[in-house]
């Protein structure tokens, strides 16, 4: 299915069973092309495909040569809940009216309030969990863990992401970079489809929050249409500054209730690669986006 017969589709849906039948329907659909892949830490930089069964995704590095167990996305809670919210908004018109939801879904089934204001103590039990599994030569890890325990950082948000991105049919690749000089997995889509202009970069580990006079708050996803010379600096693994002040205006324009609010963001470094290893897979050839 296109993208636009996935958006067709999904405002159609008017009952949990149909909801859930048009998940199983996709997810079958991109199992039905999926190969057999390592994919994470030490194997991969860049990965466009659906992170399938056949796919055994390593969100952290191998420790004393024991590898690190696969994480599965085999819940498909999150995908229920997001395509439920967007079929009953009737208003699912492009990414733009996609981040927020998506966000928040990712907050709601991954993170927790206290997993934000304790984010050391976060990290230590997220690594424990995979050392466990790797010191017991567990094979598999479930997304279901980290539902469970809210212990999801950057590698476990993207790949949610990604495969959210992939049901709904666009064109999405979860990428190993760093984050102001500090490791780190984001999502950048391509809503014209790969190798067309805009790409975008999306993080589903940060929000652009929008505050009023009282008070009120407003979440938003994280996201940058980047240029051609920031989206090709990044892919060689130069560190690159995202200004987030077009994305905040987009927003304003879309949701006119933003207008007499103060807008909180932090803008950041982002690069792709973590060193040699991407310029040794580019080699010398010059990444180049068509103009959409």
């Amino acid at each position: 299915m296109t993208k636009e017969e996935i958006k067709k589709r999904i405002l159609e849906l008017k009952t949990d069973e149909e909801i859930m039948s048009f998940i199983n329907f996709r997810i079958a659909e991109l199992e039905s092309i999926a190969q057999e892949k390592i994919v994470g830490q030490d194997y991969t930089i860049i990965f466009d495909d659906y992170i399938s069964s056949k796919v055994k995704f390593k969100p952290v590095a191998s420790l004393k040569k024991k590898e690190c167990p696969n994480l599965i996305y085999d819940d498909i809670l999150p995908y229920f809940e997001l395509i439920k919210e967007l079929a009953k908004e009737k208003t699912y018109l492009n990414e733009l009216f996609l981040f927020p939801l998506l966000m928040f879904e990712i907050f709601n089934y991954m993170s927790s309030k206290e997993n934000k204001d304790n984010i050391g103590d976060t990290l230590i039990e997220r690594q424990l969990l995979y050392f466990n599994a790797m010191n017991t030569e567990k094979e598999n890890v479930s997304i279901k863990e980290f539902h469970k325990n809210k212990y999801a950082f950057c590698y476990e948000n993207t790949g949610l992401a990604h495969n959210v991105f992939k049901i709904l049919g666009i064109d999405s690749q979860f990428v190993i970079g760093k984050r102001n000089n500090e490791n780190h997995a984001f999502n950048i889509i391509f809503p014209n489809g790969y190798g067309n202009s805009p790409a975008v970069l999306f993080d589903a580990s940060y929000t652009i929050d929008f505050i009023n006079n009282r008070e009120t708050k407003y979440s938003f996803g994280y996201f940058k249409a980047l240029t051609q010379e920031e989206y090709n600096n990044m892919l060689f693994g130069n560190s690159t500054p995202i200004n987030l002040d077009g994305s905040v205006n987009n927003l304003i324009r879309y949701y006119p209730i933003l207008s007499d609010c103060n807008a909180s963001f932090e803008n950041a470094s982002y690069s792709i690669g973590l060193g040699e290893q991407l310029k040794e897979e580019n080699g010398n050839k010059k990444p180049i986006i068509k103009k959409g």
